[in-house]
């Protein structure tokens, strides 16, 4: 039987192949944007802070060159000056005028006059500021004042500065910020799949290996050489799954088995006394002697279909204990009586010890325990020994019952296992004779019920004695079954 597969590679490594180069490029490219965007609007800011610095200080010059100016000399003293101004300026025009519109002086360019019919130039002058004016394909930033002459004549300065060059290479920053995010739109999800390519790599040989593990090779283990460090903890985990299946399968094909050969046993008898009962005339009681025989064997059957269904309710979950109190004391006293004839044949004494408050448990579902218990206890202790039950209160909220018989030391290893359906410590899977006879499950009940009542059953085993220790809860009264 193969393990069930699952579609992973479509379900997982497809969409993620996708879905994370897609998430890395979309990510990648937002940053980019927002800090493209960043760097052009500071850049932008800077050059036309640099700009309005670059025109107050020639209005300034113009002001102050001005302020000397007398109309009724040479206009020839003034423009000199001006052109000294001009000329450590690169892309600058400037344009001087009267209060009745005449031109003093101006440069080749822009007709800065323009200006005044799209834009309030009295409102330039009072925020002192500069503006942006696009005029044809050129764009300028320009800056305005008025001045007074020495004669007290009042002008008009208007200065420009070209903004072409600057436009361009902020056009040129642009597109190259644009290629950097159309370069990394196409190398982030290319590195992204390779990353994923290098990482799933183990993985998807992980999967492979464990793909080709079926009930047949539940004993291989996958090296943690087989993978990077990283997923070693992984392999450890599947490792430790696959070693707790191979007991449960190993466990199961054992209980087949087992199940099979106490089944098989009373089967054959039935089946042996029927052939010798009808192979001759027989009187009516030796008739009546084989159907008593064969009525024990259905008992046993019987007894043994009846467990197995018990522990299939414990399994699912469906044994639900009908909760009254109980006096644990008095049932042992009561269950010592039930076994007396029993104990007497091997000359064992069952003693009870210690005390304890009352439980709240399923009457029927105890007695059944504590019957399985003794009987186990019995069939194991040698004749004239003792077997003895000890009560007691570990704490508010929890009973000690402990099951003590003398007898042959059980090896640790097998400890563990003694809970199990039909397990037992002779390898060779001999039925015990000795005085009565087991279905191999009765401990395996016992866990059940003690569980079902929220406790915890434990064994231990030395030279003196083989001790099944039982811890039950104090519940409340009128707390209900769970």
């Amino acid at each position: 039987m193969l393990l069930p597969k699952t579609n992973y590679s479509s379900k997982f490594h497809f969409p993620t192949a996708i879905r994370m180069p897609l998430i890395a490029c979309l990510s990648t490219c937002a940053l980019l944007y927002t800090l493209s965007y960043f760097i052009e609007s500071s850049f932008e800011k800077y050059l036309i802070a640099q700009n309005a610095i670059e025109l107050h200080s020639v209005i300034d010059s113009v002001e102050r060159e001005l302020s000397y100016y007398d109309s009724n000399k040479e206009i020839s003293e003034l423009i000199p000056n001006i052109l000294l101004i001009l000329t450590s300026h690169s892309q600058l025009f400037i344009n001087i005028s009267d209060e009745n519109n005449n031109i003093l002086y101006k440069t080749r360019g822009p007709d800065l006059p323009q200006i005044f019919k799209k834009k309030n130039i009295d409102d330039l002058i009072v925020s002192d500021g500069t503006t942006i004016w696009d005029y044809g394909h050129s764009s300028y930033q320009i800056n305005a004042s008025r001045a007074i002459s020495a004669d007290n004549k009042k002008y008009l300065i208007t200065v420009a500065i070209s903004r072409n060059l600057q436009l361009e290479f902020t056009q040129r920053l642009h597109n190259g910020l644009l290629i950097i995010i159309m370069i990394c739109c196409i190398l982030v999800p290319l590195g992204t799949l390779f990353t994923i390519y290098l990482t799933q790599k183990p993985i998807n040989r992980l999967i492979k290996k464990i793909s080709s593990i079926n009930s047949k090779s539940l004993n291989e283990r996958i090296p943690r050489s087989f993978v990077p460090a990283k997923y070693s903890s992984l392999v450890d985990a599947f490792n430790e799954m696959i070693s707790r299946m191979d007991s449960i399968f190993q466990r199961q094909h054992d209980f087949t088995a087992d199940i099979a050969h106490e089944m098989r046993t009373p089967i054959t008898n039935l089946t042996t006394q029927t052939q010798i009962a009808l192979g001759n005339a027989r009187t009516t009681a030796e008739y009546k002697e084989i159907l008593y025989s064969n009525l024990e064997e259905f008992e046993r059957l019987s007894q043994i279909i009846t467990d197995m269904l018990f522990l299939a309710q414990a399994d699912n979950k469906q044994l639900v204990p009908q909760l009254v109190e109980i006096d644990l004391a008095s049932v042992y006293i009561t269950m010592f009586d039930y076994y007396e004839y029993l104990s007497e044949e091997k000359n064992i004494t069952l003693k009870l010890e210690g005390y304890c408050p009352s439980i709240l448990g399923d009457h029927l579902m105890i007695r059944r325990a504590i019957s399985n218990l003794l009987s186990n206890a019995i069939r194991h202790t040698p004749n004239g020994e003792t077997i003895t039950v000890t009560l007691s209160k570990i704490s508010n909220k929890r009973i000690k019952v402990v099951t003590s018989n003398p007898g042959k030391p059980i090896e640790a290893k097998h400890l563990p296992l003694l809970f199990d359906r039909f397990y037992r410590t002779d390898e060779s899977r001999q039925r015990n004779n000795e005085g009565t006879t087991g279905t191999g499950i009765g401990l395996a009940i016992v866990k059940s019920i003690v569980e079902a009542h929220k406790g915890e059953i434990t064994v231990e085993s030395d030279d003196k004695s083989t001790r099944f220790i039982i811890l039950f809860p104090l519940l409340i009264k009128n707390k209900k079954s769970q």
